[in-house]
């Protein structure tokens, strides 16, 4: 093999990069929606609250997760953080990678008005939105049934990631 038919480190790089996006795009792309991971006998989980703290005060969120059933991969996470009002909040998602960056991601609840948010930015955990939710949004996180995530894959493709709302108020309640 001659010197210059040998890939350059950097062409490594790019290689191993193209295939893990590629690999990302796969498990995620066949996926019509992350409702598709939950079956009768694996029951979508109800939101939890997680809390950290330096032992003085506590910094606690309503969290949500979805994960691919076989590959244990997470899907999508969704943490909410009660502003000091109460009545609105911010939130963070955690997507997969693989994603177009350009296209802004869509948040809605049940058949609502979507909410078009860009996704701020990318590390190896995964492609991150940060956001200020309304108490409008909240109100109806609290009442809907399922939280719709739309993104789009670098072909532009549409994946539709769900998230089920079942104990959201509550979760968001003990979290203030």
């Amino acid at each position: 093999m001659s010197a210059s038919s040998r890939p350059s480190p950097a062409g490594k790089r790019a290689a191993t990069t193209a295939s893990a996006m590629a690999l990302m795009i796969a498990i995620a792309a066949p996926l019509p929606s992350a409702r598709a991971q939950q079956s009768p006998e694996n029951p979508p989980a109800a939101w939890r609250v997680e809390c950290t703290g330096d032992g003085k005060t506590l910094d606690c969120r309503a969290v949500q997760q979805v994960f691919h059933r076989e590959t244990r991969q997470l899907l999508v996470s969704v943490a909410v953080r009660p502003a000091a009002d109460g009545k609105s909040g911010a939130m963070l998602m955690t997507l997969p990678l693989g994603l177009n960056l350009t296209e802004p991601v869509l948040v809605k609840v049940d058949n609502g008005t979507p909410e078009r948010q860009a996704i701020q930015t990318c590390t190896n955990v995964g492609c991150f939105v940060a956001m200020t939710v309304s108490d409008k949004l909240i109100a109806a996180m609290r009442t809907g049934g399922e939280l719709k995530i739309t993104v789009q894959d670098a072909n532009k493709k549409l994946i539709d990631l769900t998230l089920p709302l079942l104990g959201f108020g509550l979760a968001f309640d003990k979290a203030k």
